[in-house]
């Protein structure tokens, strides 16, 4: 009987956590499908024009559905926001991956900032999205706190990669010179994203020139 009983409870347990799982897949697919269509609205309109009521209608949602998921729509750009970063943090990471090799020269590794800074600005460019997110990232305060967050994470995630270029550079040096770094290089990025179109492969080549010649300079400084 007491084994009965156990199987019975196991059985009863792995419905609970099926179903479990089920509301935490459906949940994720309808917080994707907000933050689509978010994106699809700000995109056209502005984040000034992510209303909610016009968001529900898009996202094909009740409006109490989309309440559910989001407070309000300054939670639905903080949502994008990080979303956003973490997209551009992740084509970052598997272009590291690619270019880091522990055999190559030491003067051909600021070369590597070549394909780097062309990878990041392809995704960017090909994101609709991207220009007005990153408006935003700057413009308002509580976002602004979020963008230095991902910047100063980025940064600590790149000291590796300045070692490698860099590698006589002073080691209490190479944190605020990778923060710099990302800073000058998020600024220009924002240039080109609000550029025409046909202004971009010149402008992109000019960065990737620019971080380049950054580093191979900072292989001038000595330990």
């Amino acid at each position: 009987m007491d084994d009965v009983n156990q199987q019975q409870e196991i059985a009863s347990e792995d419905r609970l956590n099926m179903r479990s799982a089920g509301l935490q897949n459906r949940s994720r697919e309808r917080v994707e499908q907000i933050l689509a269509a978010a994106e699809a609205l700000v995109v056209e309109t502005g984040i000034e024009g992510l209303k909610m009521r016009e968001l529900a209608r898009r996202a094909r949602l009740p409006i109490a559905s989309l309440y559910h998921y989001f407070p309000s729509s300054s939670s639905i750009v903080r949502a994008m926001a990080i979303r956003h970063l973490d997209d551009v943090r992740a084509v970052l990471g598997r272009e590291l991956e690619k270019v880091v090799d522990p055999s190559m020269p030491i003067d051909r590794r600021a070369y590597t900032a070549d394909s780097l800074v062309r990878t990041v600005l392809d995704h960017l460019l090909r994101t609709p999205a991207s220009a007005t997110i990153w408006d935003s990232l700057r413009s308002s305060p509580e976002l602004r706190q979020l963008d230095m967050e991902d910047t100063a994470t980025n940064a600590r995630a790149l000291e590796p990669y300045l070692r490698w270029v860099a590698p006589d550079l002073r080691e209490e040096r190479i944190p605020m010179l990778m923060m710099v770094i990302l800073e000058a290089l998020q600024a220009n990025v924002i240039v080109i994203m609000h550029s025409p179109t046909d202004m971009h492969a010149n402008l992109i080549d000019a960065l990737a020139d620019m971080l380049t010649a950054t580093l191979k300079g900072l292989q001038t400084l000595q330990a």
